[in-house]
């Protein structure tokens, strides 16, 4: 059985400087030489978590839960970008006034 070819991928030099800094402050940082394949691994690895977590932030931003402080009970207000951090809402549970600030996370 023969070994599979890897297959190359096209950069330009500017991207391949690039990668090569990277890949040299990844081998500081590690205190190991990795070879390519375990640092665009690690690279990618970390490049799909950055963007779930970016995800998450950006989902809960869009859908915004609160719990009242009367009744305890939690509710999603409907937030968009364009109004302030902070809101003057009803909760629909028991009807206490709320002030909600977006900004406290």
């Amino acid at each position: 059985m023969s070994k599979p070819r890897q297959k190359s991928i096209s950069v330009t030099p500017k991207e391949k400087n690039e990668l090569e800094k990277a890949k040299r402050l990844y081998e500081k940082h590690t205190k190991e030489p990795g070879d390519w394949g375990r640092f665009l691994g690690a690279v990618t690895i970390l490049g799909l978590a950055s963007l779930g977590i970016y995800k998450l932030v950006n989902s809960s931003r869009h859908k915004p839960v609160t719990k009242c402080a009367v009744c305890g009970r939690k509710f999603s207000i409907a937030y968009s970008e364009d109004l302030p951090t902070v809101v003057y809402v009803t909760c629909p549970h028991c009807g206490a006034e709320l002030v909600v600030d977006f900004g406290i996370p």
